[in-house]
């Protein structure tokens, strides 16, 4: 089990699946010092830093340049594990598959879209796939410069999220500033996502932790089509010797996009926890 997950879940299976997540009252809970200096709650002071869209992606490209210093030897071990300190208690979160996404938007409320930020940032474009829920919504709307928004129903949100799996979009569900408040569902590629890239290129682990599941092949329905290696961000799935489909569970994230073109439903999520070899690695 995710360490997350044996901390904070709380006999709900997994911690963005625990109810207390999504609450007011963790948002807005002050500190002994935040008493003492009458100000807002951290999650309050983080949130108004952040709504402002037209400085926000500045600072935070700043900081992706500094993982180069991960590279260095013996000391880019130490930029790591503050890296991986850092990130456990800012902004980032865990791959999780549609299914359990849409249980998110049931335990979520005031859904709106934001423009991705790290496709601003990487590519220069905004598209609305950013899932944010309150409280978080709200106290970026009293910024004048905020992110723009567009509100949408539970259900709209439920529709949004299965557009975004059909395009192959990675869902993670992200955290804010400690564990375990639950603010938003990414919707992105890897090769965008300002999360995964820590992860991915410097072992940031923190910044972008893999599904609570791994993939899975039933060799005996696999047709050797490829669809599932071409739509796996992760490069996890290859073809063996019979040319049927393996998937590499030290890469595998558990995302579940490779289920969604496979025709003939040879691909399925299991429990991380149950795999002798995913089980170590998240």
């Amino acid at each position: 089990m995710c360490k997350f997950c044996r901390k904070h879940a709380e006999g709900y299976g997994k911690w963005y699946l625990n109810p207390k997540s999504y609450s007011e009252e963790l948002f807005y809970k002050l500190s002994l010092l935040d008493r003492i200096l009458g100000r807002e709650s951290k999650k309050v002071r983080k949130a108004i830093n952040g709504a402002d869209s037209a400085w926000f992606p500045l600072p935070t490209s700043k900081l992706l340049n500094k993982l180069d210093w991960a590279k260095i030897p013996v000391f880019g071990r130490l930029v790591k594990m503050y890296g991986n300190y850092l990130t456990i208690h800012s902004h980032s979160g865990q791959v999780v598959p549609l299914e359990d996404a849409l249980k998110i938007v049931d335990l979520s409320y005031d859904h709106v879209v934001y423009p991705c930020m790290c496709k601003r940032i990487f590519k220069g474009q905004d598209e609305f796939k950013c899932l944010n829920f309150g409280p978080l919504t709200d106290i970026q709307r009293k910024d004048p410069r905020a992110w723009k928004e567009i509100k949408l129903s539970p259900e709209e949100a439920k529709e949004k999220l299965e557009q975004f799996s059909e395009k192959g979009y990675i869902h993670s569900v992200f955290w804010w500033y400690d564990l375990p408040q639950t603010v938003c569902i990414c919707n992105c590629d890897s090769k965008y996502c300002y999360a995964s890239r820590p992860k991915m290129w410097y072992d940031i682990t923190n910044s972008y932790r893999k599904a609570e599941y791994v993939a899975e092949v039933n060799r005996d329905l696999c047709i050797s089509c490829g669809n599932c290696i071409n739509r796996c961000q992760f490069g996890a799935i290859s073809l063996d010797k019979d040319d049927r489909a393996v998937v590499d569970p030290s890469f595998c994230f558990g995302c579940g996009q490779c289920r969604s073109v496979c025709e003939e439903d040879a691909i399925s999520l299991i429990d991380r926890n149950t795999h002798l070899i995913a089980s170590k690695i998240w």
